[in-house]
């Protein structure tokens, strides 16, 4: 992990979006931190473009202001799969875009990455790239991945360029825009798309400053000469694992490929499986380490703490949220309490976060509703999350039980919610779904719940 923070202060202009300050904070934040920021953004857009249309991360993403529309297509030979997302951050003025593409998924996507032959790459327009490819591979000539040159070829003709070979759309806006930034995004074989478009993009004129590409357990997409001669006309961020075979296949079972763009490789436990692909593992760690890179931007006064105490005109909420010993030895990436507690400090108008000084007893032995009345509170909400791991399974069961009182005592609610999760994939997917939940039956009993945020990147 601390390879990954000296990566992200080399790379401190890697989005291009510059620095930010805040009214509280006189020191500036670093593309660092925009850079770990948008990686969870990517990380949960990649997520949720595996099923569109029922994803609770993209559920979760509209909350905060992003519009997202899925996009589908079949040309007769190539299935696309991506979406188009859009949110304003007035701190930086940027209308930032996502482009998001699915890994494999079908049968067409298989196809796609059984197609290994190369073909040969080049061209500013996409008559030229296609009777490119068409021509035999010269000698040290650059080429690319038969079946990601077809796929990328169709999502061109499908709104990219028009007749002319013009950047249409959302790209021209970017391009033609100041105030306009594009991420481009994928796992597995959406990765290999987003790389293969970025280069397009390139080619057909975007400039290399407006736009990065990120990338989760994505292979190799060319051969050496690609590498050499293209990677560096984009900004690409290329994120591994130390158990993912992915990003390796190509080079191991074919020969030929190269890797580039700024690799980062997350270590993975050693408790957790040898063979780990899944994007919601991925998801975990950005998660992971977006926190550490905020806590490192609070200590150097660039960001502001979160706060447990926020009073406003609405009812103060007092919060307790408590945490299996269990959890704790079952959740090895992810501080799970940190995500949740962060999450109903953005729901909640006003509260208190009450358990910090207390001993670990205080559940039983204390009397919680004395606590929160005296400390102002109207209302109390006591969230408890546990993790338990069936016999001789790999499996295991997070589960959030949530109660809301009155200040009276008079219970309001109460409810547990449960998702079944492989002890190191897909944690804060699962709290996340939990949360979704727990939220809509606060929502029927309080009135204020905030339920729209604004995208705000210190928080």
């Amino acid at each position: 992990m601390l390879k990954l923070m000296r990566l992200l202060t080399v790379v401190c202009l890697f989005f291009g979006l510059g620095t930010m300050t805040y009214a509280a904070s006189p020191n500036p934040v670093s593309s660092a931190y925009m850079q770990s920021y948008f990686t969870t953004i990517a990380a949960a857009s990649c997520l949720g473009v595996y099923l569109p249309h029922t994803s609770q991360e993209f559920d979760y993403l509209r909350s905060y202001g992003w519009q997202i529309e899925s996009q589908q297509g079949n040309d007769g030979k190539v299935e696309l799969n991506y979406a188009v997302a859009k949110n304003y951050f007035p701190q930086i003025n940027k209308q930032i875009y996502l482009v998001t593409f699915r890994g494999s998924a079908s049968k067409s996507d298989w196809k796609i990455n059984l197609a290994t032959k190369k073909v040969n790459y080049g061209g500013s327009t996409l008559a030229e790239m296609q009777e490119l490819a068409a021509q035999p591979v010269p000698k040290d000539g650059a080429a690319v991945h038969a079946g990601f040159n077809s796929y990328v070829d169709a999502v061109l003709r499908s709104g990219v360029v028009d007749e002319n070979s013009k950047l249409r759309g959302l790209f021209k806006r970017v391009s033609e825009d100041p105030d306009a930034y594009l991420v481009l995004t994928g796992h597995s074989l959406g990765g290999a798309a987003a790389t293969l478009l970025g280069e397009r993009l390139a080619s057909l004129g975007m400039p290399k400053e407006k736009f990065v590409v990120i990338t989760f357990g994505a292979p190799a997409v060319g051969n050496s000469a690609f590498a050499e001669q293209y990677g560096d006309k984009i900004k690409l961020l290329r994120i591994s694992n130390t158990a993912d075979p992915v990003p390796g296949s190509l080079q191991t079972f074919f020969g030929g490929y190269k890797q580039f763009g700024e690799p980062v490789k997350y270590s993975l436990s050693n408790k957790i499986s040898n063979l780990q692909h899944a994007m919601a593992m991925y998801f975990d760690y950005s998660i992971s380490e977006y926190y550490k890179e905020r806590d490192r931007q609070i200590s150097m006064g660039r960001l502001e703490p979160v706060t447990d105490r926020k009073i406003t005109k609405q009812p103060v909420v007092a919060v307790w949220v408590n945490t299996s010993d269990s959890l704790k030895k079952l959740a090895y990436v992810t501080d799970i309490k940190r995500f949740v507690l962060d999450e109903y400090r953005k729901m909640l108008p006003s509260y208190i976060i009450m358990e910090r000084n207390l001993p670990k007893d205080a559940y039983t032995t204390q009397d919680l509703l004395k606590l929160s009345n005296e400390a102002g509170a109207e209302y109390m909400l006591v969230c408890g999350m546990d993790g338990s791991q069936a016999p001789k399974e790999g499996y295991w069961y997070l589960t959030l039980e949530q109660g809301l009182f009155d200040k009276n005592g008079r219970m309001l609610t109460l409810g547990a919610f449960g998702r079944k999760v492989s002890p190191a994939v897909g944690n804060i997917q699962a709290a996340g779904e939990n949360l979704w939940q727990a939220r809509e039956a606060l929502c029927e009993q309080l009135p204020f719940i905030v339920t729209q945020h604004e995208a705000i990147l210190g928080y």
